[in-house]
């Protein structure tokens, strides 16, 4: 335990108040001994002896009763000694007294020495000793502060020892050993580790476990890391990759445990490393034979009934969908009978090479046997299905050479998903493959989902994707403006612009019915710039028919503003509509800018130094971390409808309402709040002192020249 208040109580020259001529001389008196009995109190309870030392004298006039416990004179005879009696090494008295005089003269008054103590019985004790001078009554006093040290230097002997045997062990192992920090910096490693690798341990010494694990082993070394860190685990084996300096992975079991500080902080991982590479080679080839087809090199039927029971069991665990699709070849028999076995062969490897480029990293593509494959799809919805499907046809589709001769080959598909059309393996092939031969029955060259309603709408999906891809160019899409207002003055002070879609011949397509689509086709990037141009366009004409400058709002989707070229695309437009750049908003949802807040705070920085005006729209929706929204050079925060359509009449929307102004307005950031419909809505964010509104309270979306006759009616909030 370490005593230093009781060094510092030493340390400082006790002072006893000068009594007042007015007062009682009896209460001076009676202060000064209190003070000077709660100072001995303070002196005996000390772990450290502490002795009084006269300089002039070399005399003990004072010492605690822990110098006595030590030394094991009593306090009477201790007075009668002095440094000298406690008989240092030979020649060391006067290394004392010439420390004694250093310390007196210094500015600190303070220092330190080590030296040696006898005890009154003869032995002997190695000790440090903390001193402090000060002037007592004309006389120079030397405090010293006395710890026994022989339990320390006992134990740097034995660490110097274990340390040579650990060294010794260490280097000489059969197996790897090392110490890894934990960012990941190799500390220390052994011979035979560094034979694994093939790096030097100069060179090893200069890198990170990182950069030598395989790719797809780092996250579960991140992960197992943040476990023993947490003290979910202590030690952890399992085998992985390492890189070799040649350039070749080589397989090792490794076993790690976590080494920590005196305080409980990680300090280090220690490692176990045995190369167990030509075991892993063998396993890997039996284990490749017994799961994986001869002839394409795709997973069996073995394997993948085991990837089926994964992909089911983390469906129902995460409650997300997922797909099978049986792909059967059409008319694959004339092909056999006709060119021989071999050359259907051929066939079979090259339509299962097309198929497997199309499957995505968490799908699996087998080969049943024949000419029947099964995609299995993780995690998907029935759009990604669709489209899919659709991708699947057109690469089967695509001719190839075979003896000479060009052919065109087609495949029949059948759909089933979980949990829809069943709960287990079995039952999603078996339906699948119902659906497949349906698909046959219709002509082949087509896909079918076990479910008829499931057709109807993939192929209504099928049909205004197409729409859609040709609504741009032939420009059917419109804009509609929705005013913000400013709550306090009541004034117009921005527009957000909202994007239409007019069929021909059709009634008008709000954007929740069209905008995923063209979000997954990649239609949305030359959608947006078009709403973006038009938009300033539009606002910049407003201006010039003198109508009141205000800024215009545009959302940004995800793939939008995940563009490497936004900033770019963006000033190009600002150019091209002579448009100032303080005039615009840009809103990007929470979620967008939360998916990759790095990149997302690059791009924002970006764009807010070009003098645009960023907002979060849809805030609350999603999951944002405090930390990175005080980096992002965010301008305003909208408030979700949602909360806002009950928030006087549900305690949760109103609690969160309250806490998004009151977190905007700490981090000095605008709150717009959109879906105001009432003036009981509109009355809660007054008194909360929300800045903006925006919703049918004030104005529906409207045309541009509604928009422009609103304007020029004055009207107010």
């Amino acid at each position: 335990m370490d005593n230093r208040g009781d060094e510092l109580a030493w340390q400082a020259d006790p002072v006893t108040p000068e009594p007042d001529a007015d007062a009682d001389p009896h209460v001076s008196h009676v202060y000064s001994h209190e003070q000077q009995r709660r100072f001995r109190v303070a002196l005996d309870s000390s772990i450290d002896a502490i002795y009084l030392i006269d300089r002039e004298q070399m005399r003990f006039i004072d010492a605690n009763e822990t110098a006595s416990t030590t030394l094991g004179y009593s306090h009477r005879e201790l007075l009668q000694l002095g440094p000298q009696d406690l008989k240092p090494d030979a020649g060391e008295l006067d290394q004392i007294i010439k420390r004694f005089d250093e310390v007196i003269r210094s500015a600190s008054k303070t220092g330190m020495i080590k030296t040696v103590h006898q005890r009154k019985d003869g032995t002997r004790l190695p000790v440090e000793v903390y001193l402090r001078a000060m002037l007592s009554e004309g006389r120079q006093i030397v405090v010293a502060v006395v710890r026994d040290i022989s339990a320390r230097l006992q134990a740097e002997v034995a660490l110097r020892e274990s340390e040579e045997r650990f060294r010794v062990a260490f280097s000489q192992a059969a197996v790897g050993l090392a110490h890894v920090a934990p960012d990941g910096r190799w500390l220390m490693a052994n011979q035979k580790m560094c034979e694994i690798v093939g790096y030097s341990q100069t060179e090893l010494l200069t890198m990170r476990f990182q950069e030598l694990t395989h790719p797809e082993d780092l996250p579960i070394d991140f992960e197992l890391a943040r476990r023993m860190r947490a003290r979910e685990i202590h030690e952890k084996s399992r085998e992985k990759r390492y890189l070799h300096k040649d350039g070749h992975y080589i397989w090792v079991n490794l076993t790690n445990s976590l080494v920590r500080d005196e305080d409980g902080n990680p300090k280090y991982f220690s490692t176990v490393i045995e190369d167990i590479s030509r075991r892993k080679r063998v396993e890997l080839e039996l284990q490749h034979l017994a799961n994986h087809d001869s002839l394409t090199g795709l997973p069996n039927r073995s394997l993948l009934q085991d990837r089926l029971s994964q992909a089911i069991g983390y469906a129902n665990r995460m409650q997300r969908a997922m797909a099978v699709l049986v792909i059967d070849l059409d008319r694959f028999k004339n092909i056999n009978d006709s060119l021989g076995h071999e050359s259907g062969d051929l066939i079979i490897i090259e339509i299962g090479r097309r198929l497997a480029a199309q499957a995505l990293d968490g799908d699996t593509l087998a080969r049943l046997g024949g000419d029947e494959f099964v995609l299995l799809l993780s995690d998907a919805d029935e759009e990604d299905v669709t489209m899919l499907a659709q991708r699947v046809l057109e690469l089967v589709s695509q001719p190839l050479m075979l003896q000479g001769h060009e052919f065109y080959p087609s495949a029949s598909v059948g759909i089933s998903q979980y949990p829809k059309d069943g709960h287990d393996g079995a039952t999603l092939l078996k339906n699948a493959d119902t659906a497949m031969y349906r698909a046959k029955a219709a002509g082949r060259n087509n896909f079918q989902f076990y479910a008829h309603e499931m057709n109807a709408r993939a192929l209504d999906r099928l049909k205004l994707e197409g729409k859609l891809r040709r609504a741009l160019e032939r420009e059917e899409f419109v804009l509609h403006y929705q005013p913000q207002i400013d709550i306090r003055s009541g004034h117009i002070v921005g527009m957000e612009a909202l994007l239409r879609w007019m069929p021909p011949g059709k009634a008008m397509l709000p954007p929740d019915e069209f905008i995923s689509i063209a979000e997954e086709t990649g239609l949305i990037v030359p959608i947006g710039e078009w709403v973006l141009r038009t938009a300033c366009a539009q606002n910049r004409a407003w201006q010039a028919a003198g109508l009141p400058p205000v800024r215009m709002g545009v959302n940004l989707s995800a793939r939008q503003f995940k563009q490497h070229d936004i900033a770019k695309m963006v000033t190009q437009v600002l150019q091209d509509t002579d448009y100032p750049a303080s005039f615009l908003a840009l809103e990007i949802t929470e979620s967008i800018v939360m998916e990759n807040p790095e990149l997302a705070a690059q791009t924002l920085h970006k764009l807010s130094d070009m003098g645009i005006h960023l907002s979060i729209d849809d805030f609350g929706t999603g999951y944002s971390s405090l930390s990175y929204l005080k980096r992002f050079p965010i301008d305003s925060l909208k408030i979700d409808k949602s909360f806002v359509h009950d928030l006087t009449t549900d305690t949760d929307d109103a609690a969160i309402a309250k806490a998004v102004i009151v977190l905007a307005h700490s981090m000095k950031l605008k709150v717009i709040a959109e879906g105001v419909e009432t003036i009981e809505q509109l009355d809660f964010l007054r008194q909360q002192e929300c800045d903006q509104m925006q919703g049918y309270y004030f104005s529906r979306p409207q045309p541009a020249d509604q928009i422009a006759e609103l304007f020029r009616s004055g009207r107010r909030l």
